[in-house]
C-alpha cells in the first residue's frame, strides 16, 4: 500500500512539473532546410546543404504545458551513386553497354517522409526555448530515376556512353514505404522561428531485392548494395509558425 502511495504521488508530481510554464497550445508552420551525412557550422558547407540537398514541408505541433507532439511532412531527394560492372552474355545489353564495362550508377528518390516527434521544454523563457525531441518516421518514396555517368571503363581503357540510348534512364525498384527513427534537439525563437537539428536512423532499406529487375540483369554489384542504403543522415530545418491557437 505504502508503495503504490509513493507511485501515485511520483506520478502526479511527474504531470505537474510537465504542465508547469504552460497549458495548451497549438501551432501549423512551414520549414525548409536541407540533409547531410555530416554537420558542419561552416558557411560555405551549409550553402552547399541547401543547394544540393534541399527539403522543405510542413509541421504542427500539440503543446501540453512542457510536453509537446510534432508531426511533420517532409519532401527530398536522396542519392545513392554505385560503381557497378555489366554482366550477361554477348557484346551488350539492355542498355548498350559492353559485357565488362564499370560506370557509376545513380539512384535518385523522390521521398515524402512524415516524422512524429514527443519532445520535452527543457529551456522555456519567452524569447528563447530549448528541445529534446524522438519519434519515428514513415518514408515514402514517390518517385525515382536512374542515371548513369556518360563514360564507362574496359579493359583500362575509358569510352564514350551512348547518351541517345532511350534505355538510359530507368526507374528502379524502390520499398513503397521505409521505417526510421528520429532524435535530435529544438530552438525556439520569440516562439515564431524553429531551428530543429535531428538525426534520422534507417531502419529500413530504401531498395527491393535488385534480382530480376532490369538493372539486376544488367549489374552484378546491386544485390551487395541494397543493404547500405538505409537512410542514416542529419535534418536541419528552418520552420516559421503561421498559425497558433
Amino acid at each position: 500500500m505504502k508503495k503504490t502511495f509513493l507511485l501515485v504521488v511520483a506520478l502526479l508530481m511527474m504531470g505537474s512539473a510537465a504542465f508547469a510554464g504552460g497549458g495548451f497550445g497549438l501551432a501549423i508552420g512551414a520549414k525548409a532546410g536541407y540533409q547531410t551525412s555530416r554537420l558542419s557550422y561552416k558557411e560555405a558547407d551549409i550553402k552547399a546543404g541547401f543547394m544540393n540537398h534541399f527539403n522543405f514541408g510542413v509541421f504542427g505541433r500539440i503543446n501540453i504545458g512542457r510536453l509537446y507532439v510534432q508531426p511533420e511532412l517532409i519532401y527530398f531527394k536522396t542519392s545513392n551513386i554505385f560503381d557497378a560492372t555489366v554482366t550477361g552474355v554477348g557484346s551488350s545489353n539492355l542498355f548498350n553497354l559492353p559485357t565488362g564495362a564499370r560506370t557509376n550508377v545513380t539512384l535518385n528518390a523522390m521521398n515524402l517522409q512524415v516524422p512524429v516527434l514527443v519532445g520535452f521544454n527543457i529551456i522555456d523563457f519567452k524569447i528563447i526555448s530549448l528541445r529534446a525531441q524522438v519519434g519515428p518516421t514513415a518514408n515514402f518514396v514517390v518517385g525515382s530515376t536512374t542515371l548513369f555517368d556518360k563514360t564507362y571503363t574496359l579493359d583500362g581503357q575509358q569510352y564514350d556512353l551512348n547518351v541517345d540510348n532511350p534505355n538510359g534512364n530507368q526507374n528502379f525498384d524502390p520499398r513503397t514505404i521505409g521505417w526510421g527513427l528520429q532524435a535530435g534537439i529544438g530552438i525556439d525563437l520569440i516562439d515564431l522561428i524553429t531551428l530543429d537539428i535531428n538525426y534520422n536512423f534507417g531502419l529500413s532499406k530504401v531498395l527491393n531485392a535488385m534480382d530480376g529487375t532490369a538493372l539486376g540483369n544488367t549489374f552484378n554489384d546491386f544485390s551487395n548494395y541494397v543493404d547500405t542504403t538505409k537512410q542514416n543522415m542529419f535534418l536541419v530545418t528552418l520552420g516559421i509558425k503561421i498559425i497558433k491557437l
